[in-house]
């Protein structure tokens, strides 16, 4: 499989509106200050000429600073009004159905079905998308031949295709979690397996086994947020269970309001997990963090230290099926991987396509009278273009994909050997990643939690 470059669309010579602006308030500075005072107007208008075409044209972390500065002024915000850290009230009366979690827009609330399945609602007023949140667990994929392996990848593919063909469906979210846990199932499953007159290699394996306090276990969830009308949360959710075992996926279970209050709870205090009764699940309004605090590059919770990361570009070369293997199941550290899918409807794509088009060809003409030579990057964001137009003639589904991964370790100094951890497994994957400084507690919660869909 390969997959395109991260597309970068601009007015003009792949420059945006705001960077265009700030070069033309430069040249308007330039001009102006050099016709009414001739050099010495110029050099006494340096200043302002000099920092519109720093802001428009200086990159910070692969971005222009004009780019940057929303983030900035946001983070230097909350520093001012300390609105930074946030503190639970151990005393203030639970609200039932309703969460309060920092870098969350609103309040989430969550429900349950006439089958008690959770129903989650981030968002005011009775338009907010519905999630619904799945458990469910493959068969085997990384010991299949590659040949078994493309195939449950086109049959993912046709999942994720035919969320598109429902009209309601606001986005898709996968999550892949590793947290730690008690060690009490893998106690419980031996204890079945082993029989009372067990040669002597058992009985070893059984003391191994019992000497184990914690170990890492694996969860996958599938969410979906939908337009809140009942036989829409129906049908998705009907689709969903048939389009399971076509992609050879076993559905464990729908997530209950329980559940996820225990999910809320083992994302912002990871050593919970370990407590016997953190996977009984707990009301929602008490779920919440004791308390969070937001730095430029990390954010930290009850019991660990969180940074997340985008992945910025995937493998640009031809890969196989499994290249996400180094990311998902690194041994020793604990993190929630996320993909979230935006369907787009055919209409709304071919229309971006062919604008996107028309701004390469615009592009494209400006470069030859400039005298700059075509780059290998311009025709390849071509190519990706006609392919994408060929899937959706051809009835395939378009989708923007986002890739979010958060790390988690109990002190900072073991967060930095983590991250670095995983900045090596990415490169393994063939994966880039950017952390997403300035913006972590909003970033965390967005890829930690079962939402179904972004917030910025």
């Amino acid at each position: 499989m390969r997959f395109g470059r991260l597309e970068r669309r601009g007015l003009l010579l792949g420059l945006t509106g705001a960077q265009v602006g700030l070069v033309g308030v430069a040249l308007v500075t330039v001009v102006a200050a050099g016709v009414a005072a001739g050099p010495a107007g110029i050099l006494l208008g340096a200043p302002v000429w000099a920092a519109a075409l720093a802001w428009a044209l200086v990159p910070v972390g692969g971005r222009p600073l004009v780019e940057v500065l929303p983030t900035v002024a946001g983070w230097a915000t909350r520093r001012l009004t300390r609105s930074h850290r946030d503190l639970a009230a151990p005393d203030a009366a639970a609200v039932p159905e309703t969460l309060d979690l920092p870098g969350l827009p609103s309040r989430l609330h969550v429900t349950a079905d006439d089958h008690g399945a959770a129903m989650l609602r981030c968002g005011r007023g009775p338009g907010a998308p519905v999630t619904l949140v799945a458990e469910v667990c493959g068969r085997g994929f990384l010991l299949e031949s590659s040949a078994a392996q493309d195939r449950r990848v086109a049959a993912w593919g046709r999942l994720l295709g035919s969320l598109c063909q429902l009209p309601d469906v606001v986005g898709a979210q996968v999550l892949h979690r590793a947290i730690p846990a008690a060690g009490q199932e893998i106690r419980q499953w031996w204890s079945g397996q082993v029989s009372p007159q067990s040669p002597w290699a058992e009985r070893i394996v059984a003391d191994l086994v019992e000497d184990t306090r914690t170990d890492t276990r694996l969860q996958l969830l599938v969410a979906v947020a939908v337009r809140p009308r009942r036989a829409d949360l129906i049908a998705a959710r009907t689709a969903l269970s048939e389009s399971f075992d076509a992609a050879e996926l076993d559905l464990v279970s729908w997530l209950t309001p329980g559940q996820i209050a225990a999910l809320v709870r083992t994302a912002y205090d990871p050593a919970s997990a370990t407590r016997p009764l953190a996977s009984s699940g707990a009301q929602i309004g008490r779920s919440r963090p004791m308390g969070v605090a937001e730095q430029w590059s990390h954010a930290r919770s009850d019991s660990a230290f969180h940074a997340t990361y985008w992945v910025s570009e995937w493998p640009r070369a031809a890969t196989h099926a499994s290249f996400l293997r180094p990311l998902l199941f690194g041994a020793g550290v604990q993190r929630t991987f996320t993909l979230l899918a935006r369907p787009l409807p055919p209409g709304k794509s071919l229309r971006e396509i062919r604008r996107a088009r028309a701004e390469q060809v615009a592009d494209a003409s400006t470069r030859a009278r400039v005298g700059r030579v075509e780059e290998e990057a311009h025709r390849a964001a071509a190519a990706e273009l006609t392919r994408r137009e060929e899937d959706l003639i051809a009835g395939h589904g378009d989708l923007r994909f986002t890739g979010l991964l958060a790390v988690s370790a109990p002190m900072l100094d073991e967060l930095a050997e983590a991250c670095a951890s995983i900045e090596t497994a990415a490169a393994q994957a063939g994966c880039e990643l950017r952390r997403l400084v300035g913006q972590q507690v909003q970033a965390y919660a967005v890829a930690s939690l079962p939402l179904g869909r972004g917030l910025w």
